[in-house]
């Protein structure tokens, strides 16, 4: 079930009725909206596939099978690999036997916050859960379950033995946020997407301005994309009482590639460093065996993403950005370089490895890589169309424009504003807290924030354009 659907209001609608309804209750309010949050939970994730299901019940079931026997390291290895069997199986047999994927919605993300929870009972960092219900919760949670936010335990579980009565900060805080999410979806990534699809379906027949274009285009495609199904997972959970976490904080305002993952997908990140970095070693040993644990690391984010060599390369590019930084960390201290020219290298470094990542092949990737190095010859071609053509005509030839539904001049113009609004945004709000400085405003500055936002989404939004979220397929 989409959260940009009729069919999610409507659920979401009566859901919020019931469930706040028993809130109300004197008695067994919190056992009653527990059953009535897991019944939501099963419901909303059937309504992807049913055939889904038996895949969260198994992992449910390896969960709460730890608290009961998760005693030693042979017993802790015997469930982490139970709990990774299912996705293992289904994201890279099929590329390995050749035969017909079959992807259960959100099962990289439920599995790695059931891994997360055998390894912190193990380590005694918290308490082994004994209520089946309570394990059956954490584990479907609807907000988050089809792409996260991962959550931990520690955060979750107790969240879910209390009584959520309807409060109304929490409930417009969390339609704020979902609103906002939606606004990067529908208005900015689903926009860009029309466009990039198009010319890396097509790469070696485009100029290198129209894959230059759509290369760094992808970089806010994915962010808005990802970052916008975020805000409204979080915002759902919001509402309904529950703080899910953060998961980006202004990305592409970071000054190194480590500073990018401190603030990119920050559950998966903090997932990699407590699971796989540290485990091995983490910075607690020589130099050169962190480089190769950084190595590890990324790459276990590379395969994680994809079981294809492009998403191996992507992770390795990461993992070598990590250790270029590492070492030369006191070189760059001493060059003493300016704020904004580090925002603009880490962003170039990271839209340089997007390629990998959108790319459908490593060979496609380098068709692209190829074709923007044509870049200086692309003065050439322009002005050779331009005799022949005109200027506008020449244009829309080495940009690709028009080539595809809803890009042209106009179009393309509309994106890009929509996209100087959310860096001015990211701007503004960077190292604070969004809904707290909107909270601080007068009402009269807010609503006339709000009208201006509904303007907004209603001027760049274009019906037909939406699409799945980029992260659904992982």
């Amino acid at each position: 079930m989409s959260f940009i659907s009729l069919t999610f209001v409507v659920f979401f609608f009566i859901f919020v009725i019931a469930y706040h309804a028993v809130g109300r209750l004197r008695s067994r309010a919190v056992s009653t909206q527990r059953i009535i949050l897991l019944a939501a939970s099963f419901v909303f994730y059937a309504f992807a596939d049913v055939r889904f299901v038996p895949f969260l019940l198994y992992i449910i079931a390896v969960s709460y099978l730890v608290g009961l026997f998760c005693k030693n390291r042979i017993a802790l290895a015997l469930f982490i690999i139970a709990d990774l069997a299912p996705l293992l199986f289904c994201k890279y047999g099929p590329h390995f036997l050749h035969a017909h994927q079959f992807f259960p919605l959100g099962l990289s993300f439920f599995t790695f916050l059931s891994v997360s929870y055998v390894a912190d009972v193990y380590t005694k960092k918290i308490l082994p859960e004994r209520n089946l219900l309570t394990v059956a919760l954490f584990v479907s949670f609807f907000p988050v379950i089809s792409s996260g936010p991962i959550q931990r335990a520690g955060n979750l579980m107790p969240q879910l033995n209390q009584i959520h009565r309807f409060e109304y900060d929490s409930a417009t805080d969390g339609m704020k946020l979902f609103a906002w999410g939606m606004f990067k979806k529908l208005c900015i990534a689903d926009r860009i997407a029309a466009y990039v699809n198009y010319v890396y379906g097509n790469a070696g027949g485009q100029y290198a301005p129209a894959l230059l274009l759509a290369t760094v285009l992808y970089s806010f495609q994915i962010y808005c994309d990802f970052s916008g199904y975020s805000d409204m997972a979080i915002g759902v959970a919001r509402y309904l009482g529950f703080d899910a976490g953060k998961n980006f904080d202004h990305p592409y305002l970071s000054e190194s590639t480590g500073e990018f993952w401190r603030r990119w997908h920050i559950s998966l990140s903090s997932w990699l460093r407590d699971y796989v970095y540290i485990p091995i070693g983490g910075s607690r040993v020589a130099l050169p065996r962190i480089y190769v644990n950084l190595m590890i690391t990324f790459l276990v984010s590379g395969i994680w993403h994809g079981s294809t060599w492009n998403f191996v390369i992507w992770g390795a590019l990461h993992g070598l950005y990590q250790c270029v930084g590492r070492a030369t960390k006191t070189l760059q201290e001493k060059l003493r370089i300016p704020v904004v020219i580090r925002i603009i290298v880490t962003f170039c470094l990271v839209t340089f490895a997007w390629i990998f990542f959108r790319a459908e092949t490593p060979q496609d990737a380098g068709t692209v890589i190829k074709g923007i190095t044509g870049l200086p010859q692309s003065a050439g071609q322009f002005f050779a169309l331009r005799g022949t053509l005109g200027v506008k005509e020449a244009v829309r030839a080495v940009f690709a424009l028009d080539d595809v539904k809803f890009v042209g001049f106009s179009g393309m113009a509309m994106s890009l504003f929509v996209i100087l609004i959310l860096c001015c945004v990211e701007i503004i709000t960077n190292h604070k807290n969004g809904l707290e400085l909107i909270r601080s405003k007068s009402a009269v500055f807010r609503w006339m924030l709000y009208i201006l936002f509904i303007t907004l989404f209603c001027l760049s939004f274009e019906s037909g354009m939406s699409s799945n979220f980029i992260y659904n397929n992982f």
